[in-house]
């Protein structure tokens, strides 16, 4: 994938115009269709549509119609006054003409059914329908100030359009009359205007909020033009596509332009930030933008597919419009990482190069630097204190869990104020509710109804149910016949009443349509009269109550009535409660699939189960945090809340993943797990702290919706996100200090070839499972071809073995060791994959002997006691397979070298002196003797000096060998003389002071003056440089070198 994107982004760099032009056409053919992009919020849009509940709800429609209604409360002096009640006819009229509208049930239609004269006056009709309770709090208020028209409404009928026909009617009505209308179909298109309100205030003002942040960091317009234009190009391509599938702007899917908004601009942030680094050090744009995208490329995939699993659990949740959020989140995030991935680079590579020492980075990060290292300081050195101040407000967050309530009440999504939330909550002050429910009681005996005892048992199904918390009224088949039978008896008081005997029901029947109409009777009974539909006019709108009732309901009937019946409790409001305890199931459901492929995709990034189960503690902290403070602050688990643990978690796992990437950089480093936290968080603590902030002032934009749910999701993402910033930056150092990262793209890069332990001898015979526990517990290196590893000279602790490439080990000698000239190199070995270097450092801390340079790109594993130590505590049995051969190529080494020097003549063969090589091993341990046995020792160098002569004259080396021979023969047996340069001897003195040894100078003096040059007879010049180990310092044989040399560069030949 790498390389192909890298093909990609050269492609692209090479051809920028190309690349623009073709997202301006993609872009176009998304906006072609957006003038036909549509809002509409239902409340039918939180119903699940395979639910037992809703297919007995649809089958309930189909048997007695449908139950939807729209009432119209007037409100006036006087309901009876002539007047008055003339106006309230003409608009009942007027609501019946509607197209849509199946029945208007009012006053004026009741008196007109039951006064066949029409001769009666107001206040005989006001008398005549008191002992009518069907008509108290459904028709008329108790002080017959308030009345209401109740449309029913037809199964195919448009909502909309009898509401806005309803609404020219309020409106063209008389001005002495307070008028208003409500039903559910009045919340949906409430819902549905506040949608398209929120849509057009909202994303801009997301828009504004974020470029003032990117101003705020980066102080210039192309860096805030560039990440926006990015977000917007997105959002074109996202809602073009809801408007070719024509699916409309819903309350959920409202939520997906500030959630792309926020998500984008921050991967944004993280790119333009790389390239600010990159552009310093780079040649031109194109080189910039290559190297930004080859390290931010990767990671922002990365991040794309953990946001995209957490978007994408939310399908399995089982109502359509958490469905089309998820659906359409996803298309916008991966449209962002499409937009990002060509648009972004093209449109960079335009951008010139500042001059040197105009780029200014963030100035603004002062701050948060020191927020930084304060983070480091709690995480290093006080998790005593801070992890269990976590744990406790995970402990308190954890039972606040278990106070969660699942709720979805549409009239609660609305703020406080709203027309719609006040005509609702005024309606029932008077009259009865707006929301029904049906409770249908049957028998598969057919004419079940026609019993007077049957019909009594409504009756007193109903005496329970007005009971009921939150119902207003009950109207059943029982009330409108007990009005039948009032009306039949010339409006006797004593008959509103049932009949007793069968045969007065079967005779009230007879008359029941010609007094009310088919739709009457049709609405409460089944044609065959074995079921009947009793009606609760409510004004709940909890899916927590709307339970309660049904709960209660069947455990009423269940004690006090045959278990030969059948019972519904069913509407629309019963679908919506059954449909909102799926979020519940939907909630486990979409959580458990983005903690299992979370874990998955950590376990394939980094190789290790331990990672994996760590990884998942910091990213459900958040998680925990926001249940934890829903519950205890009463917030319900509602449609729109239901979502914050997907998407939190979702994004949470981007920085955890650019955590856990930078900190296996830095641990592989040294294997200091301190440092590498410390690093970790300077590096990627400031993009992960801005990326939060982005992302925070993003959703709290949507505080300022019109749903309150939408608002307290805002807030509770905000909280989330920052409790994410906790778990990332925090927990997360912590938990990570205790097990060993290898990632899969440093797998990928090495070239262990198809059997490692074949090609390799320090694998050999371990499994490749084995090898990656080593490659986990040590710290891979890799050099380009002509890099130095290390000098010689170099202190070290470690050695390397070479997992691929060569290297070349050789000796930098000088034409003269004690004058600075260019350097030349002795090539002492060359080593290839499989090989081992730099033991002696391992065994003994040794300086390094010789200086490695690579021949070719090279990695390698580098093997250091603090390594062993750490495979040992995690890997035993890896531990010990790979000691034993670690062991056995050092032995394999140490032979060799046993060998080499038992073929190496410890005297010059030529010269019968000391090599310069042999020497400095004699001096290293004369002066450890010298300090054990706290005695002198002193070192001399002489320089020779020849008058009048040239250095290729052959002379030279004949009088040096005979000097040596005769230094030799004055100087005692257990001093070394040593040709430590061409014309340079170096003498080291055990057991002698400098004043003793200032002496033998003088006599070595007077022996090299007896010496001429033949035939010239030119004298030759001797210079001495003397130094003497200091006991009271911690000296070793390069210090006492420099010494000698320092003296014998200020000294002039004799």
């Amino acid at each position: 994938m790498r390389l192909s994107f890298s093909k990609m982004l050269v492609w692209i760099l090479s051809r920028p115009l190309v690349t623009l032009v073709a997202i301006a056409v993609v872009t176009l053919f998304f906006a072609w269709p957006l003038p036909n992009l549509s809002f509409k919020t239902s409340i039918y849009d939180l119903q699940v549509e395979d639910l037992p509940e809703t297919a007995q709800y649809n089958a309930f429609r189909k048997a007695f119609g449908s139950d939807e209604i729209i009432r119209v409360v007037i409100k006036c002096d006087n309901v009876f006054d002539s007047i008055t009640f003339r106006k309230v006819e003409q608009l009942a009229e007027t609501a019946a003409a509607i197209e849509g509208v199946r029945r208007v049930i009012s006053l004026p239609g009741i008196k007109k059914a039951v006064d066949v004269s029409g001769k009666w006056n107001m206040e005989k009709f006001s008398t005549l329908i008191s002992p009518v309770d069907l008509f108290q709090k459904n028709l008329i208020s108790t002080d017959r100030k308030t009345t209401a028209l109740t449309l029913i409404l037809k199964n195919d009928a448009d909502p909309d359009n009898i509401i806005r026909r309803v609404r020219q009617m309020l409106a063209d009505s008389p001005p002495d009359l307070l008028l208003y209308q409500i039903g559910m179909p009045l919340v949906s298109e409430a819902l549905a205007n506040f949608t398209q309100k929120d849509f057009f205030r909202l994303p801009p003002l997301t828009f504004l909020l974020i470029a003032l942040i990117l101003l705020y960091l980066f102080r210039k317009a192309r860096y805030i033009f560039l990440p926006l234009a990015s977000v917007g190009l997105a959002l074109i391509w996202t809602f073009g596509f809801m408007a070719y599938l024509r699916i409309p702007l819903s309350m959920l899917t409202m939520i997906v332009p500030v959630f792309l908004v926020a998500v984008g601009t921050a991967y944004c942030l993280h790119i333009v930030a790389e390239y600010l680094t990159c552009q310093r050090e780079a040649m031109s744009p194109t080189a910039a933008v290559t190297k930004t995208y080859a390290n931010i490329a990767l990671p922002t995939c990365l991040a794309v597919l953990t946001t995209a699993v957490g978007l994408g659990s939310l399908l399995v949740n089982r109502i359509s419009a958490i469905q089309e959020f998820a659906i359409f989140s996803c298309f916008g995030i991966f449209s962002t990482l499409i937009i990002v991935m060509t648009f972004l680079p093209a449109a960079l590579s335009f951008i010139p190069l500042p001059i040197k020492g105009q780029n200014r980075r963030i100035d603004a990060t002062s701050f948060f630097n020191r927020f930084i290292e304060k983070i480091a300081d709690l995480d290093l050195n006080h998790q005593k204190i801070v992890l269990p101040v976590i744990g406790m407000v995970v402990l308190v967050c954890l039972i606040g869990i278990f106070r969660i309530r699942v709720e979805t009440n549409p009239v609660g999504y609305l703020r406080d104020g709203t027309p719609v939330k006040n005509n609702f909550n005024d309606i029932y002050q008077k009259l009865s509710g707006s929301f029904p429910i049906n409770v249908v009681m049957g028998q598969p005996e057919a004419d079940y109804f026609e019993n007077s005892q049957h019909l009594a048992d409504i009756s007193r199904l109903q005496e329970f149910l007005v009971t009921l918390p939150g119902v207003d009224k009950t109207l059943s088949f029982a009330d409108y016949l007990k009005l039948v039978n009032y009306v039949l008896n010339r409006f006797e008081p004593q008959y509103y009443r049932l009949p007793v005997e069968d045969f007065e029901v079967r005779l009230l029947m007879n008359n029941y349509t010609t007094v009310l109409g088919e739709d009457m009777l049709t609405r409460f009974i089944s044609p065959d009269f074995s079921k009947a539909n009793i009606l609760l006019l409510t004004h709940i709108s909890s899916s927590r109550q709307f339970l309660q009732i049904r709960a209660k309901t069947l455990a009423f009937v269940k004690q006090h009535f045959s278990k030969d019946l059948n019972w519904e409790v069913t509407g629309l409001g019963m679908v919506i409660a059954a449909s909102s305890h799926q979020l519940t199931i939907g909630q486990i459901k979409s959580l458990s699939i983005t903690m299992i492929l979370v874990f998955g995709i950590m376990f394939i990034l980094f190789l290790s189960v331990k990672v994996g189960l760590i990884a998942i503690i910091p990213n459900l902290f958040p998680i925990v945090i926001n249940f934890g403070i829903m519950g205890w602050l009463g917030i319900e688990l509602s449609m729109v809340t239901s979502l914050i643990a997907s998407i939190a978690i979702g994004l949470a796992v981007d920085d955890t993943i650019h955590y856990l990437a930078r900190y296996n950089r830095e641990f592989k480093k040294d294997l200091d797990d301190k440092r590498a936290i410390r690093d970790t968080l300077h590096h990627v603590g400031l993009p992960i702290t801005f990326t939060t902030i982005t992302i925070c002032v993003g959703f709290s934009v949507l505080f300022f919706s019109s749903f309150k749910p939408t608002a307290i999701f805002g807030v509770m993402m905000v909280i989330t996100s920052l409790s994410a910033l906790v778990g990332d930056l925090i927990l997360l150092p912590s938990l990570i200090r205790h097990v060993e990262l290898v990632t899969l793209w440093d797998l990928v890069r090495l070239k262990l070839g198809k059997e490692p332990r074949m090609g390799i001898p320090l694998f050999r015979g371990l499994s490749r499972t084995q090898v990656h526990y080593i490659l986990m517990a040590g710290s891979l290196t890799k050099i380009d071809a002509d890099e130095v590893l290390f000098h010689k000279g170099d202190s070290s602790n470690s050695m390397y073995t070479i997992i691929s490439g060569t290297v070349d080990v050789f000796d930098p000698v000088r034409d003269d060791e004690l004058e600075y000239q260019p350097e030349s190199r002795i090539l002492i070995n060359q080593l290839k994959t499989g090989d081992v270097l730099g033991e002696m450092g391992f065994l003994r801390s040794a300086p390094r002997s010789a200086t490695v340079i690579a021949t070719s790109p090279v990695e390698l594993l580098k093997i250091n006691w603090k390594m062993v130590k750490r495979l040992q505590w995690l890997y035993p049995p890896t531990a010990h397979k790979f000691f034993l051969n670690l062991m056995g190529i050092i032995c394999d080494r140490l032979e060799s070298l046993t060998e080499c020097f038992a073929e190496i003549k410890m005297q010059d063969d030529t010269k019968d002196l000391c090599s310069k090589g042999s020497f400095l091993k004699i001096l290293d341990m004369e002066i450890k003797r010298s300090r054990s046995q706290r005695t002198n020792l002193s070192l001399c160098f002489m320089k020779l000096n020849f008058e009048n002569t040239g250095s290729g004259n052959p002379a030279i080396e004949r009088i040096v060998s005979l000097l040596g021979k005769s230094f030799t023969r004055e100087i005692r047996s257990w001093d070394t003389l040593s040709r430590y340069g061409r014309k340079t001897f170096a003498l080291l003195l055990p057991q002698l002071s400098i004043e003793e040894a200032k002496r033998l100078c003088t006599r070595l003096q007077r022996i090299s003056e007896s010496h001429q040059i033949e035939p010239g007879g030119y004298r030759l010049k001797l210079a001495f440089g003397l130094a003497e180990l200091a006991p009271d310092k911690k000296e070793n044989s390069s210090d006492l070198i420099e010494k000698a040399i320092a003296f014998l560069q200020n000294a002039s030949p004799s």
